[in-house]
Formats: C-alpha cells, sequence, structure tokens
C-alpha cells in the first residue's frame, strides 16, 4: 500500500528559524494526532531497585517508570516473566528475577503500548554465587598466620570470609582469587567460606585448610593402584623433613624421595579397597584427611550392561556389571569419557554421553587401564537427531537452501519444514543434509528429519523462521514530512533508511542520503527525540535508534523532488 504525505509549508528562511517554529508548534499537533487516533501510550522504564541479584534468580525487583496498567510481562534480557503487583497510576510495579546466566541485562515491560525501550536505567545485573576450587597452601600450624590464596569464582564483592567459623579479612580480591591469613585454631580440619552479596560458597573437599603441627598430606597422585602393589606414587603436603616411613593403610611403602613438601614411595602390595597413606615423622603421624585416600584395585572387566541400547542424544542412564571395578576413575563409551557414581567393586553406573548410531564398546578406566573389550560390553546408539541449520530463517515464498546437521541421516526418508515436506533434498550424509524450504506463511518451525526408525525430535536448534515480505510506501516531498510508522517494530532506524531488513527484501530502497534528521515526540517525558544519520558513526550522537510501531515521526528531506520510501511491513 502507498501512503501519500502531504508536506507542511513554511516561509522561506534559515534551519534556526524551522527548528524554533516546530519546537513551539510540534507538541500539540502531535498530541492531538495520538489522541484523535487514541494511541496507548507504551511503557518507559526510569529505574529498577535493586539493581543486581544472583543468576539462581528469585530476586523480587520494583520497577519505577510509566505507561505500566495492562502490563502483560517483564523481559530481563531475552527471558520473560511474569507481573507482579502494579500500582494504581501504573506508575510502579513488581517482578522477580529468572534463572540467567552471570552479566547485566536489560529490563523491560511488555503492555498494550509496546515494549519499554532499553535505556541505562533499566540495567540489572546477574551474580554467580561464590565457589572454592583450591587453596594454597592447604595446610599451617595452629599458631596460625599463613597467607593463604583461595581460588574459585564469584569472589567479587566478597562481604566475609570465614576459617571454621572464624572471620577473617580479605585482601587482593578478584573474581577468581583472594588472600586471606589464617587465624589460630587447634588441630584439625576446618572449611573456609566465602560470603557475597549473592550468597556463601558450599562447603566442599576443595574448601579444607587443615591445622597441624606435624606432617599434613594434602594429596595423593594418582589415588590409585593395582593390588599387586608396585604403582609410583607422589604425595605433596608439607612437614615431610625428617620422615621416617610412609604406610598404606598400615603397609608400608618403599621411599624414593623426601623433601619438605613432596615425597615419592613406591605401594606395597595390598587388599583391595581404599585406604590412608600416612606419613610418620619424629614430629607425629600425619592427620587422617580425605586427601590422602589410596584405591587398590584389581583388572576390571565387564560381564554386562543395561539397558545395552540408547538413543544418540545420550541421556541413558546404564548399569555396568563385572569385577575390578573400585577406584574406577571413567568409563568410555567408544572413546568418550563420562564419570560413574555408585562404584562397588561388581556394580557402577554412568549416563550415556552424546554419540552417533551404531556400536561402542563401554570399558571401564581403573588405574589407567582399561577392561578389555568384549561382546558383553557393547552399547548401541540408535536414532536421529538434528544439531544445528543453516541458515535458520528465510522468505515465506521458499526456496532456501539450508544445511542440516546432525547424525543418524544416512536412512532418512524425507525433510519436513513444520508440517510441509521440504521443496526438494540436494544431498544426504551420515552427519549433513542439504535441504530446501518449501512456501510457508511467515512464523518459526521445526526441521524434522524422517526415518523409518522415526523422526528427529524437535529442539531448539533446528527452528527454522519464515519471515514475510509485505512492504508498505511512504511519499516523502521536501523538506519536513509527518508520518506513523507501519513498518517492522524495533527495526533500526540505520536499516530502514537503508533498505537493509533482513532476510534481504529486493522492493526496500535506501533513502539514507536524502534524509537529514528525524524526530520524535516522547509524550511521557514532553521531549524531542533526534536522529541524525550523519550522526550515526558517533556514540550517544542519536536519542533513538529504533522505529516503533504506530508512533510518529517528523522526517526531513533534501530533494526538491520529493522521494518514495518503501520498507517492509
Amino acid at each position: 500500500m502507498t501512503f501519500a504525505i502531504h508536506p507542511i509549508r513554511h516561509p522561506r528562511g534559515s534551519r534556526l528559524r524551522m527548528a524554533a517554529l516546530l519546537l513551539v508548534l510540534g507538541a500539540l499537533p502531535l498530541l492531538t494526532l495520538a489522541q484523535s487516533a487514541g494511541a496507548i501510550v507504551g511503557p518507559a522504564v526510569t529505574g529498577i531497585s535493586p539493581s543486581s541479584g544472583p543468576f539462581t534468580g528469585g530476586t523480587v525487583v520494583t520497577i519505577t517508570g510509566s505507561g505500566f496498567t495492562g502490563a502483560t510481562s517483564v523481559k530481563f534480557g531475552t527471558t520473560s516473566v511474569g507481573v507482579g503487583a502494579i500500582n494504581g497510576p501504573g506508575t510502579s510495579m513488581t517482578a522477580t528475577s529468572p534463572l540467567s546466566s552471570v552479566g547485566t541485562v536489560h529490563v523491560r515491560v511488555l503492555g498494550p503500548g509496546g515494549t519499554s525501550p532499553a535505556v541505562p536505567a533499566d540495567l540489572f545485573t546477574f551474580f554467580t554465587t561464590p565457589n572454592i576450587t583450591g587453596l594454597d597452601p592447604s595446610s599451617g600450624p595452629t599458631a596460625g598466620g599463613t597467607v593463604v590464596t583461595v581460588f574459585g569464582s564469584g569472589f567479587s564483592g566478597v562481604t566475609s570470609v570465614t576459617f571454621g567459623g572464624t572471620a577473617v579479612a580479605p585482601s587482593n580480591v578478584s573474581d577468581g582469587s583472594l588472600t586471606v591469613v589464617a587465624p589460630a585454631h587447634a588441630i584439625g580440619v576446618v572449611d573456609i567460606r566465602v560470603a557475597t552479596p549473592a550468597g556463601t560458597s558450599p562447603n566442599t573437599s576443595a574448601d579444607n585448610y587443615t591445622y597441624a603441627n606435624g606432617p599434613v598430606v594434602t594429596s595423593v597422585s594418582p589415588s590409585s593402584g593395582l593390588t599387586a602393589g608396585g604403582t609410583t606414587v607422589t604425595i605433596s603436603g608439607s612437614g615431610f623433613a625428617g620422615t621416617t616411613s610412609v604406610t598404606f593403610g598400615g603397609s608400608f611403602a618403599s621411599i624414593l624421595q623426601v623433601l619438605n613438601t613432596q615425597i615419592i614411595v613406591v605401594s606395597p602390595p595390598h587388599i583391595g579397597g581404599t585406604y590412608d597413606v600416612i606419613v610418620n615423622t619424629p614430629a607425629g603421624p600425619s592427620l587422617n584427611t580425605a586427601a590422602d585416600n589410596f584405591t587398590f584395585v584389581g583388572s576390571a572387566f565387564v560381564t554386562g550392561i543395561f539397558p545395552s541400547s540408547g538413543p544418540i542424544a545420550g541421556g541413558t542412564v546404564v548399569a555396568v556389571t563385572g569385577g575390578g571395578f573400585l577406584g574406577a576413575t571413567a568409563v568410555s563409551f567408544g572413546g568418550t569419557l563420562v564419570l560413574p557414581s555408585n562404584v562397588t567393586d561388581g556394580q557402577l553406573i554412568v549416563v550415556s554421553p552424546p554419540g552417533v548410531a551404531g556400536q561402542v564398546h563401554v570399558q571401564v578406566i581403573v588405574a589407567a587401564v582399561a577392561s578389555p573389550a568384549t561382546n558383553a560390553d557393547i552399547f548401541t546408539y540408535t536414532g536421529v537427531v538434528v544439531t544445528a541449520i543453516s541458515p535458520s530463517s528465510g522468505p515465506a515464498s521458499g526456496g532456501t537452501v539450508v544445511t542440516i546437521t546432525g547424525s543418524g541421516f544416512l536412512t532418512t526418508t524425507s525433510v519436513s519444514f513444520g508440517n510441509v515436506g521440504a521443496a526438494s533434498i540436494q544431498s544426504i550424509t551420515n552427519t549433513q543434509i542439504i535441504a530446501v524450504s518449501p512456501a510457508q506463511g511467515a512464523g518459526t518451525v521445526h526441521i524434522r528429519v524422517n526415518t523409518p526408525g522415526g523422526s528427529s525430535p524437535s529442539v531448539a536448534a533446528d527452528q527454522f523462521t519464515y519471515v514475510g515480505t509485505t512492504t508498505l510506501t511512504y511519499t516523502l516531498y521536501f523538506r519536513w514530512n509527518l508520518i506513523v510508522w507501519n513498518g517492522l517494530d524495533n527495526i533500526l532506524v540505520s536499516a530502514a533508511i537503508r533498505g537493509q531488513e533482513t532476510p534481504a527484501n529486493p522492493a526496500t530502497n535506501d533513502v539514507s542520503s536524502l534524509i537529514s534528521a528525524i524526530f520524535h515526540w516522547v509524550d511521557p517525558q514532553q521531549i524531542w527525540q533526534g536522529y541524525f544519520p550523519s550522526g550515526e558513526a558517533f556514540p550517544g550522537a542519536n536519542d533513538f535508534t529504533t522505529f516503533r510501531t504506530g508512533q510518529p515521526y517528523w522526517i526531513a528531506i533534501t530533494q526538491t523532488s520529493g522521494v518514495t520510501w518503501t520498507v517492509q511491513k
């Protein structure tokens, strides 16, 4: 459709006189236009409180501004949440923050009048809860005074650090580390906990600090070996000078080297199971902690797996039976390693990782040795899955050549875009299909790969968006024109004036060189906003950057003969 916009005539004169005239008289026509059309004023956010919260969500945020009456939802970044309480005049409301990734996002209100524009006042920051991954050193004397570096994440904004409940002052704080001085404490193991506004670090073995005046074992590597003995083990810690002996579950090891912070030994023969490694010195034996555990294992072997098949997407809980599983560090599914759980000598549980259609061996790894591959350990991956498509959008008229990536495609019989079959399929391999999109109405659909064994499940990665190609045309005359924007909502002004809609529409055209200025009247604040194409490269030069559907705009044209401007609708 075509809109003929009559020019606003004015006496000849300088641009300054023209601007002054518009500023004096502009508000009344715009207000009259909005009132006569029954326009609904869109929401606007002027502040939020609090402006931060944990990434796990649950923070009740008070949003202030205007135009909130009838609000339907609130978006934190790209995540929508429900609307809480709205006050009578519609100038404040509440919303609860969702689960999110760490970072800063805009909080925008959606209502009958549209979506509030993104402004600095609506920024909300999601914090991560602190987590401790290690200490250096992890032990020290009971008198205290040891300078300890705490490693982890989420330490920014730390409010307190405690050693077994005793508060200490942190220094050299960054998001991934901080430094503290250990206070005096009795012999034993205590937890170090870091607190921030987002929460307190969970209690794990990584935050254990050992108070001792004698030897302390902080790690043994490797932490498992065969029951026959003979494994070379490095023991790390402190206070090892003068070591007289090292025992594995009471059995004496052969000592190869002793330093104050490291001992190298050869494990003795021992029956299967997990035992403590104890370092003996004239000052006494090392304290028994979880860090000194060593597991004696036999040679692992698999006698069966249940179930013995699952989808290529992974996620199947598999029980593996056999023997010699104590000390298992990983389970291999055709070379892909996963961690086991519920490990006993004769059984363990694993969750199958993603794979490709076909058979793989499930092998248990103990002391760096994998169980032998046999017919009893075969797991079969079944089904078909789509992991990516490119491109992910195209015109409603169809004809887009789409590359579909995934697995299990060799037996493909057809490809569907929503409920419509592909216009054609150009090629098929086990991991890739090239298909041509059929014509279909505007909207988003799932691409499904169909085989005799079933169809690929609908996932976010297979979504394809059909974009309509309807256009409208404005006729713009020399100097000033008043239009109501009915093109794509929230499209960048820079793209709209250049005919650069996505996907590209050959019917649109570039008028950027003919436009000297665009003005928008913001009714709630009673202010003019300006956009100048010549100032696009300068940050902060323009007051707005997107066109909003239903909003009026003044556009200044330099071409005396006028111009027609076609945009995508």
